[in-house]
């Protein structure tokens, strides 16, 4: 049985974000890891799949403690509103939703924010990051660059999440993300939350490396199905009680 087609793709887009993204992705990594070692945590923020990158660096085993999740689900789940409209999977469009969850989250100024988003183009994530750049918080995007600057892209309005970032850590997918022709009218193969992810482990690993040049010992969780798990984590989630949410289980 032949290969499938989308390991290729997957194969080739592992190899790139090694070849042209580590530099961008170490660039992150001291800014997270300077800002952890000060005290700070990073908030983590993402809209429809683009939530898949942020659940991979938030309260996961061999991740950071210090990550705070940031969701649209948040104006439910802490603010109280209507579950009913975020439901609609265009919600992200509407403007204002970014303040209401930044204010529901209270970030302290020094916390770095990581805005993920393929396309980089709809409302809540170019508020979000217009926000925590007023707000002087730095800002690292993990974004689809062929996509921002498509012709083809729904609006090509800027500014986009790309413009704003302090750090542009490309995720290498196509326009429109699925990147494997089945017809001449139908795409498969989605890159974006597999190279997110890639990016995810990529920068966890650099942040706790560098902790450990300054001697700081990773906050990182283990995982809740070893017996060991709970209690190593307690300190851990006393340590961050007040500056990082539980995520649903």
């Amino acid at each position: 049985m032949p290969e499938p087609a989308y390991a290729n793709i997957a194969r080739t887009a592992l190899e790139q974000i090694l070849a042209t993204q580590l530099g961008a992705i170490e660039s992150a990594a001291t800014l997270v890891a300077d800002a952890i070692a000060a005290g700070a945590v990073l908030q983590a923020f993402g809209t429809g799949h683009s939530r898949i990158v942020t659940l991979e660096l938030a309260a996961r085993a061999g991740g950071l403690a210090p990550v705070s999740m940031l969701a649209v689900k948040d104006l439910v789940m802490f603010g109280g509103a209507d579950p009913g409209p975020i439901l609609d999977p265009t919600y992200e469009r509407e403007f204002g939703l970014a303040e209401r969850i930044y204010a529901l989250a209270a970030p302290a100024t020094q916390d770095p924010f990581l805005i993920v988003s393929n396309s980089g183009i709809n409302a809540a994530i170019v508020e979000m990051a217009t926000l925590a750049r007023e707000r002087k918080h730095p800002i690292i995007a993990v974004t689809s660059v062929a996509h921002t600057r498509s012709a083809g892209a729904r609006t090509t309005q800027g500014p986009h999440l790309a413009d704003l970032a302090d750090v542009v850590i490309d995720n290498l997918a196509p326009a429109g993300d699925a990147a494997l022709e089945i017809t001449p009218e139908v795409r498969i193969g989605a890159v974006s939350s597999f190279t997110g992810v890639l990016i995810a482990q990529l920068l966890t690993e650099l942040v706790c490396r560098r902790l450990l040049e300054r001697g700081i010992d990773p906050p990182v969780h283990t995982s809740a199905n070893l017996a060991w798990g709970d209690a190593r984590n307690a300190a851990l989630q006393e340590r961050y009680r007040d500056r990082v949410r539980p995520i649903e289980p």
